[in-house]
């Protein structure tokens, strides 16, 4: 487990949670995780969290299903400023996370400026994220993911 594993572990521990945390091969792209979701046995939605950077270089996160793509110009009008996806390198450094396997939460206190959650997962019994990690993920209740949000930052928009 690397530091922000650690960190993950910490918080749902914390408040009490009990989702479904595996281990598996490094998962850099849907192509994978669909296969190793079935390896597995894992039957929620597939999310993705995007790792963005505001013209202010503030940190941002935009939290949706796997299969929607990103509208520049609501996360402008949300934000209240231009955001860009953050490049590989940066996000390296900055977060320790691999490009493809985004944790939405576990991260540096105060990195984050601000969230938003699109509210599509809400209609999902159960979703499927990073888990601090390229090798490990986390099946977990719509309801639960909220909680762990609600806890790791002070910024939530819900779209």
């Amino acid at each position: 487990m690397n530091e922000v594993n650690k960190r993950c572990q910490e918080i749902i521990e914390k408040l009490n949670l009990n989702p479904r945390v595996v281990t598996h091969e490094p998962i850099l792209n849907y192509e994978t995780a669909e296969r190793v979701d079935k390896e597995l046995g894992l039957t929620g939605t597939e999310t993705k969290t995007l790792f963005l950077k505001g013209k202010s270089n503030n940190y941002y996160l935009f939290i949706t299903l796997s299969d929607v793509r990103m509208d520049s110009k609501v996360l402008k009008s949300l934000f209240g400023e231009k955001v860009s996806l953050v490049n590989g390198e940066e996000m390296k450094k900055v977060t320790g996370m691999q490009p493809g396997c985004m944790t939405p939460f576990g991260l540096e206190d105060k990195l984050i400026k601000s969230i938003v959650v699109d509210t599509k997962i809400d209609e999902e019994d159960l979703l499927i994220l990073a888990f601090g990690s390229e090798t490990m993920s986390m099946e977990i209740s719509p309801q639960d993911l909220h909680k762990i949000l609600e806890y790791s930052y002070e910024s939530i928009i819900l779209l």
